[in-house]
């Protein structure tokens, strides 16, 4: 296996083959795991700041089209509303059969966690952050990093869940993103038989889509 300039697995190798790791649901724990990965031509800050940006996700995510959110911290200026915070609590509306776009299944969410190479975090266990745990890229200052978790009806019913995303900055290449989410608790019994590879398709699909938004913004701003 080999490493890149920001201490993490080389795509071609992530994820690890032992299964990758959340802070809510840790690999002991999971009962299924899915994830999705894509380079994109496009500067990290910008990436970071589409996946930020609920508001716009109508224009760029077919898995997921609208968002709704329901509070965020009260040091949150109201011009930020349509941003996701550390705490936000919101509602992801997604479509899991594309060829149904009008079923919507409402999952709802709070922001575990957000960590930029400006502000890093400690949130991620430093264990995690290990040359033998290779699930999360360990150069804070190469890394936007945010994680979200369920809360609600699901989480009642016995779910636990943790998704993260990572955009990690390539310099001059661009950046690569690396989204995975882990599912725990005997609902995910449920969930990974019923929709684990639709999971799978979905995930990718939000990576494939977040990289064409992003390189055809980045063209737009320099024209």
């Amino acid at each position: 296996m080999s490493l890149d300039q920001t201490g993490s697995l080389l795509s071609s190798t992530w994820p690890p083959s032992d299964g990758i790791t959340t802070t809510v649901v840790p690999r002991s724990s999971a009962v299924f795991t899915v994830h999705g990965s894509t380079r994109i031509a496009a500067p990290a800050s910008l990436v970071w700041q589409i996946v930020l940006n609920v508001a716009d996700y109508p224009k760029w995510n077919t898995f997921c089209p609208r968002a709704t959110i329901h509070s965020q911290p009260q040091n949150v200026a109201p011009t930020e509303n349509h941003i996701l915070h550390k705490d936000t609590s919101f509602t992801f509306h997604v479509v899991m059969d594309s060829s149904k776009p009008s079923n919507i299944t409402d999952a709802q969410q709070r922001v575990t966690d957000v960590s930029t190479p400006e502000k890093p975090s400690d949130y991620v266990f430093s264990e995690n952050l290990s040359p033998r745990d290779t699930s999360f890229t360990r150069d804070l200052t190469k890394v936007y990093r945010i994680s979200w978790s369920t809360e609600g009806g699901f989480a009642s019913r016995g779910l636990k869940t943790e998704r993260f995303h990572e955009i990690i900055d390539l310099g001059e290449h661009g950046c690569e993103v690396r989204t995975w989410e882990s599912q725990g608790g005997l609902l995910a019994r449920v969930v990974k038989y019923l929709y684990k590879d639709v999971l799978m398709t979905k995930f990718q699909q939000w990576c494939d889509e977040l990289k064409k938004e992003a390189e055809k913004e980045d063209k737009n701003r320099q024209k």
